[in-house]
Formats: structure tokens, sequence, C-alpha cells
């Protein structure tokens, strides 16, 4: 039976197979995003069903709902467990100029009722990683928005391509908008992993010419000569 784009609270409950309470209880522990709101009546897409399939996947295996929200919010969980709210909160008081520049990034989400959500934790992290210890963090979010802001065109570019490489060999999936972008994030994660594993090989070979055809961390295979 095909499920329809919108389902109700009560129905969409049905079709998980849980009651609207323990719905509740998994919005509640942020493993749910809030529903879409019809006029006044909490709806419900196909990405809330993706979502929710999930969820009772990974307790099916045995793990518990922390774990699984870590899986599946690993922005959420690490923005709890560090200190970049704090941190964040206080580069934009120190330097006003940096929220828009953050919110046109994606790094930081402005709500209807004017509140502010760190969405790009991983994001930040790296940057601060990458721009080293003695950095300070408006210098660190700073690089981080105009890195954002310079790859944006080619980021446009790979969803495009990937709605369109959806649309003509998945035309029978219609897996919903919502997953597009998710599979075109991770497209994008396993390209540039792959260049980069390149590049570190071809940067570790005339290392590994030099010592003699055996690089320093070598450790050699059980039974074979030296």
């Amino acid at each position: 039976m095909d499920t329809p784009a919108l389902m109700t609270a009560d129905l969409f409950a049905a079709t998980i197979g849980l009651s609207s309470r323990t719905i509740r209880s998994y919005h509640a522990r942020g493993l749910l995003p809030p529903p879409t709101r019809v006029g006044r009546t909490p709806c419900y897409t196909e990405q809330h069903l993706a979502r929710m399939r999930q969820v009772v996947e990974f307790q099916s295996r045995g793990l518990p709902l922390d774990a699984v929200r870590a899986l599946l919010e690993p922005d959420l969980v690490l923005g709890e467990l560090t200190d970049l709210g704090p941190a964040i909160r206080e580069a934009v008081r120190r330097q006003p100029g940096l929220l828009p520049d953050l919110v046109d990034a994606g790094v930081l989400v402005r709500h209807a009722d004017g509140t502010l959500e760190l969405k790009g934790v991983r994001a930040v992290l790296a940057a601060r990683t990458l721009a080293g210890q003695g950095a300070s963090i408006q210098r660190t979010l700073t690089f981080l928005a105009d890195a954002v802001r310079e790859v944006t065109p080619h980021a446009e570019h790979a969803l495009a391509e990937v709605l369109n490489a959806v649309e003509d060999r998945l035309a029978q999936a219609d897996p919903g908008w919502g997953a597009v972008p998710e599979l075109a994030v991770e497209i994008v994660r396993v390209c540039v992993m792959r260049l980069a594993r390149a590049q570190s090989m071809a940067h570790a070979r005339p290392e590994f010419r030099r010592s003699g055809g055996r690089s320093r961390h070598h450790t050699p295979l059980s039974g074979t000569s030296r």
C-alpha cells in the first residue's frame, strides 16, 4: 500500500506500529524532527517515516536510545558535549558581524521566534582543529563562513547532479526530496575522502622510495623475510 505524502499523527503512529505516546517521547529525546504543520494540524512526511524506521532498526539491534541519537544526530550530541555553544555566543557578542555570516553559511539557524540553533558542529570542530589551538574562535568562525561561501556554488552543482541521477535512475523509488540532500552529502564525503587518500599516497611515495621501499612505520608481516 502506498504511503501518503502527508500523514496525521495517528496514521503515522499506526504506519510505524508505535503508540502516539511513544512518538512524542522520541520527539522529546531529539530522535525525531518536529512534524510539519498544515494549518494547525501536525503532519508527518516520508522523511519522518524513514527516520523512525532507522530508530526502530537500531533499537532492534540492541542499541540504547542515547547511542541511536548520537548516530542519527551527531551535530546535536556534539553540541551538547562541547563548549561550542557558549564560545560561539561570546564570539558573536564580540564581533556582531559574524552572526549574519554564520546564518548565511548554515552554521547557525535562526528560528521564527528569533532563537538560534547551532547546526554545523562538526564543521566548526574541524575548522578549529585546522586553525590550531592558538587561533581565536572568531578567526575560526570567519574562516569557516568564508570557506562555506566559496564552496557553495560547487555544492549547488553537486546537489543538482545527484537530483538528476535520482530522477534518471531511481524514477520508481520516489525517495522524497528530503532524502536527496543527505545522499548528496554522503556522495561528496566519499569523493573527498577518496581524493584525500589518493593525495596522501602521492605524497607518501617519494618518502617510500627514499627509504628504500620501506616506510618508517612499516611493521613486517609475520612470516615474511627481512
